[in-house]
């Protein structure tokens, strides 16, 4: 290697630590605004929306479902949910041939920053809420979330804050779509960053995409899905069946070790299983306090992760995890450029 592909290298290297370090910040300012934004004994669905101002239970988002009112007749279906953050996901189901989409979510933060999501199919747009000015275009194929040519290579360079927004509602649009998940479709989150990037973060994003799709289209994208399915199901039939823990927290740490267990087994360094990272991205004892747990890393390809969070019960994907899992892909595989993160929620 001559110096001048070292000093190539080591930059990239360097970029990756601090561009990485920037998600993991923002991770940590979303969990900050978690916990002051709204008081638990009140909280109302936001004004200016459907159903704005009433009370709304304390806890999860709650979702409100609407059939075939407000703005106009091509709005077969709308659903707004309401995150703990404040955070207001609004989504509709457009009437077929009415739009040029098929689905229509608007996401808006607490600080009034909002995104508008236009998914037709596999094709998802991205426009600023407030001026509808297109930010980002990007197809989910086999390779993850490919941007279209003619759309800038990052998200408003010139406004990096602006960037910030976008990739924390994109997480935040996941969050609530994976609660949606079910037989005909599943939300996946997918962020792609410039291929010598070495990084996924808001200066380096090409594209984003958090949106349902088909089984086919995830199995080839994170080929082994399906057995990752298979085995989170055997999972909690073996856990249940053995009437081996205490508590719904236990039935979930067992379930995550039975499945841990049979992946290490394997002894594949591209699949691999409980890892966690501490505060200063180092690696720890998997379950430490403050350190970022993941569940199971598929690397599908050189620069490409896919990333599985397992959920039992009522626990469900959160936008500040998503982040999170975002970063750890990066730290354990530096190449990455590619990041695919799947909520997994065994049906038995």
């Amino acid at each position: 290697m001559n110096h001048r592909e070292s000093l190539r290298t080591e930059s990239a290297a360097i970029r990756g630590l601090l561009t990485r370090a920037s998600l993991e910040i923002e991770a940590v300012r979303h969990e900050r605004i978690l916990r002051r934004a709204f008081s638990a004994d009140q909280p109302r669905a936001p004004a200016g929306q459907p159903d704005g101002g009433q009370w709304i239970p304390a806890g999860g988002g709650q979702a409100i479902g609407v059939r075939s009112g407000g703005s106009g007749d091509d709005v077969a279906h709308r659903e707004q949910t309401v995150l703990d953050d404040g955070t207001r996901v609004l989504s509709l189901r457009i009437r077929s041939g009415r739009r040029d989409y098929d689905t229509q979510d608007i996401v808006t933060a607490p600080d009034g920053q909002s995104r508008i999501f236009e998914t037709s199919g596999l094709t998802q747009t991205i426009r600023d809420g407030v001026t509808g000015a297109v930010l980002g275009r990007s197809t989910f194929t086999a390779a993850g979330a490919e941007p279209e040519a003619f759309v800038q290579s990052t998200f408003l360079p010139a406004v990096p804050a602006a960037t910030a927004a976008t990739i924390r509602l994109v997480g935040s649009l996941f969050a609530v779509l994976s609660t949606r998940n079910d037989l005909f479709g599943k939300a996946v989150l997918g962020l792609t960053a410039n291929e010598y990037a070495v990084d996924l973060t808001e200066n380096t994003v090409r594209a984003a995409f958090a949106g349902r799709i088909d089984q086919r289209t995830l199995d080839a994208a994170c080929r082994r899905n399906g057995e990752v399915e298979a085995l989170a199901e055997q999972a909690v039939r073996s856990v249940r069946a053995s009437g081996l823990y205490r508590s719904a927290q236990d039935f979930g740490d067992k379930v995550h070790a039975w499945i841990a267990a049979v992946v290490n087994k394997q002894g594949d360094p591209n699949f691999v299983a409980k890892i966690s990272f501490g505060k200063n991205s180092e690696k720890t004892s998997y379950g430490d306090r403050y350190s970022t747990r993941i569940d199971l890393f598929e690397r599908t390809a050189p620069g490409m992760t896919c990333v599985y969070d397992f959920k039992t019960g009522s626990a469900t994907i959160s936008s500040n995890r998503a982040l999170k899992l975002v970063a750890a892909a990066g730290r354990h595989f530096p190449d990455t450029v590619r990041v695919i993160v799947i909520q997994v929620k065994p049906r038995s």
